[in-house]
């Protein structure tokens, strides 16, 4: 195998400059299609290593999209007057076939280049104790084709499927003009969880650092793309017919948080604690006059050339705007700065949080304790001075924006600074822990166990709130899953919570190192004790278990049945809530809509919240009515791919 260039630009030997732009097929193999010469065969460590970071680097061409389709249709941005028109087309639903975040041969050079890899990598080869020497790196190459097909299909809904290499026109013709085998969501779902069951424990490759990222962040763990095969499967199917398929993602998610995996250079996978250390929250301070409060907070950021960090899985881009593939991400959320590093003297930035956004955040409810751990009402008085210090401290601790006056030439003006943190970053981060915890919730939420989803959310999940809040409302059989997914090694006796520590006398709220908190305590404190975060029962019980308003002799576990379905709905509620607290800006929110919408069999999980981007008493009822139907949702390109 021949490497041109540091981007694996390679034309294919089959390949003549005849044909390489005589046509507008998304599928046509020119130049940048397949990073191999055809008839190459992958037989050497070398070749296997080199062309898997190849594959990666091919991530390149996609990664802005990865963040700009799923954050900009969503609900938790709006676009500023600088905004390009391509820009404005994909907020408003109106995307041709010119645009430039409109196309699908991205992904299928991705696609083309792993089915390439898994069709010449030489599958006979065995080390000399029996074990199969490349597959590992195969195991990638697989994960990172599902990964990128089902992008493909929940921007596109429906998609031509292949998973031969194209390697002539005609090949890429007789699958582009074929509408009968196009796949859907579901049935990408349906065939990729096949395809990666087998590869849940194989071991990762090491290809340790190539520039200044440690490449193990560049892995997509199958256990984590499993799991969202899973989760979109059983939301295609809804909540009753999917519930098997959301116990099966719940599986896929809890194993990847436990999995310690060495993953090379004398780094292991950690398992993941969920912490309160990257939180935004309320500090209280007393002196001789009185209590006054502050605010403290640690954004959770990337750090590609160790492992480790919050962000395990990132897209690498190119450092300078010079090179290939620099990120355009950074400069559309966050104010330019001038090649001396000084600020550009206008309004420059294109995405910024809508006023559905805020509202989200300022209607929480923020839980203090005081300086003996015991919940106290208090008002700091900055939230006055600064109304985003109100409810939840996430969007504030990840948003700066100032007004800045000037004055050029003699004449006043001014103009706006953005600073958000979490995209003013080099890479796309396409995964970090709080992904994998949310996802475990909705997948327990919907798979029957809407308590241990709102652990996960108010007080995380130990032994103790398993036994305490979980088990006494299960069946036999959801206690059988429930003991599947803690398995032999006790894994619920792993964690620690800080729940009844609090608020007793001699209580601490110091966390140990496996202390872990419900993800909403990372921007509203002590979420456990905020009575406005309570578990959304549908009913009251007394002390002996029966329902209160005068119906008795109803045990705890059939009331818990019959109401289920009615709390599995208010928790799906807190949850998204909760994915748009956690994960705003990350390039997640339109997908996460679409997935409700589905499980609802309701499109108003996406109209509803998506028309309300200028607040809730600012609808855009054409485009309520626009994504009423689905249809709208996504992308097509000439003809050849969409709904």
């Amino acid at each position: 195998m021949k490497l041109k260039s540091y981007i694996f630009q390679i034309a294919l030997a089959a390949v003549g400059a005849g044909f390489l732009g005589s046509c507008e097929d998304m599928l046509e193999p020119t130049s940048d299609y397949v990073i191999y010469e055809n008839g190459s065969h992958l037989t050497t460590p070398a070749d296997t290593a080199t062309s898997l970071i190849g594959i990666i680097y091919k991530l390149q061409a996609i990664g802005d999209r990865t963040n700009l389709l799923g954050e900009v249709r969503g609900d938790l941005v709006t676009l500023t007057t600088q905004a390009n028109a391509d820009l404005r087309a994909l907020a408003n639903f109106e995307v041709t076939d010119e645009n430039r975040y409109n196309s699908p041969r991205d992904y299928y050079a991705v696609i083309n280049n792993c089915n390439y890899y898994l069709a010449y990598a030489d599958t006979a080869a065995y080390d000399n104790r029996g074990n199969q020497i490349f597959a590992k790196e195969m195991a990638q190459v697989r994960s990172i084709r599902a990964w990128a097909y089902l992008q493909l299909a929940l921007n596109y809904g429906k998609v031509p499927f292949y998973t031969e290499p194209l390697l002539t026109e005609q090949d890429a013709d007789d699958v582009s003009l074929d509408v009968k085998d196009r796949k859907d969501i579901e049935a990408i779902c349906d065939y990729f969880i096949n395809d990666l069951k087998p590869y849940s424990n194989t071991p990762w490759p090491a290809l340790h650092t190539v520039g200044s990222v440690f490449m193990a962040n560049c892995y997509f763990p199958v256990d984590m793309v499993l799991g969202d095969l899973y989760l979109w499967k059983a939301s295609c199917q809804g909540t009753d017919a999917g519930r098997a398929y959301y116990r099966e993602a719940a599986k896929c998610y809890f194993r990847w948080i436990m999995d310690t995996r060495n993953v090379g250079d004398g780094f292991s996978k950690p398992i993941y604690y969920f912490s309160d250390s990257y939180s935004a929250h309320w500090v209280e301070y007393t002196s001789s006059t009185g209590t006054s409060y502050g605010w403290s907070y640690l954004n959770p950021g990337q750090s590609p050339s160790v492992y480790g960090m919050e962000t395990f899985t990132i897209i690498p881009m190119d450092s300078a705007a010079s090179q290939g593939y620099y990120s355009e991400v950074q400069t559309l959320y966050n104010s330019s700065t001038n090649d001396n590093g000084a600020y550009i003297t206008s309004t420059n930035y294109s995405i910024t949080p809508s006023l559905h956004m805020q509202e989200i955040s300022r209607t929480q409810s923020y839980s203090f304790l005081d300086k003996n751990n015991r919940p106290i009402d208090a008002v700091p008085d900055m939230i006055e001075e600064e109304p985003l210090l109100e409810g939840d401290l996430r969007l504030v601790a990840q948003w700066r924006s100032r007004t800045v006056n000037i004055t050029t030439g003699g004449a006043a003006d001014k103009f706006t600074m953005q600073n958000i943190y979490k995209v003013n970053q080099r890479n796309i981060g396409i995964y970090r822990e709080s992904d994998v915890w949310l996802r475990l919730a909705e997948a327990l939420n919907n798979g029957g166990f809407p308590r241990m989803a709102y652990a996960i959310l108010a007080t995380g999940i130990s032994k103790d709130v398993v036994d305490d809040s979980v088990s006494v409302y299960c069946n036999d059989a959801d206690m059988a899953f429930l003991n599947e997914l803690n398995t032999a090694n006790n894994y619920f006796n792993t964690f620690k919570t800080r729940n009844g520590r609090l608020g007793e006398e001699g209580g601490s709220a110091t966390d140990s190192y496996n202390t872990v908190v419900g993800v909403h305590s990372r921007g509203c404190g002590y979420a456990e004790l905020d009575p406005d975060y309570a578990y959304p029962m549908v009913d009251s019980l007394d002390k002996d278990g029966n329902r209160i308003n005068g119906y008795t002799g109803q045990n705890r576990k059939d009331w818990a049945y019959l109401n289920l379905a009615v709390e599995q709905a208010r928790v799906d509620s807190m949850i998204i809530n909760e994915n748009a607290l956690e994960t705003c800006f990350e390039g997640k929110r339109f997908y996460d809509l679409i997935r409700f919408a589905k499980r609802y069999r309701n499109n108003a999980w996406v109209a509803d919240p998506v028309s309300k981007r200028g607040g809730k008493e600012n609808r855009d009822g054409a485009l309520y009515n626009k994504l009423m139907l689905e249809n709208n949702w996504f992308l097509n390109w000439k003809g050849q791919i969409g709904m």
